[in-house]
């Protein structure tokens, strides 16, 4: 019986050294995952902000008439 409980208590600590190992992983991925969802959020965001200029009505020029000059202010 006495050969038991050292076994018992190695196999207890690899199990705990494997679940901690996870936790790492997972918690390495998660950062991971993370930083590439911050990335393409910020993509998103660039790509919106094209799309808002492209299908945003542009304003119509004056017929006719010269463009004001930027310099003069009514």
């Amino acid at each position: 019986m006495s050969d038991a409980a050292p076994a018992d208590e190695d196999r207890e600590r690899r199990l705990i050294e494997a679940v901690v190992s996870l936790a790492k992983a997972f918690r390495e991925e998660r950062e991971q995952l993370l930083l590439r969802l911050t990335q393409l959020e910020h993509e998103i965001e660039i790509l919106a902000i094209r799309l808002d200029q492209q299908t945003r009505p542009r304003p119509a020029a004056p017929r006719g008439d010269p463009p004001p000059d930027p310099t003069r202010t009514s």
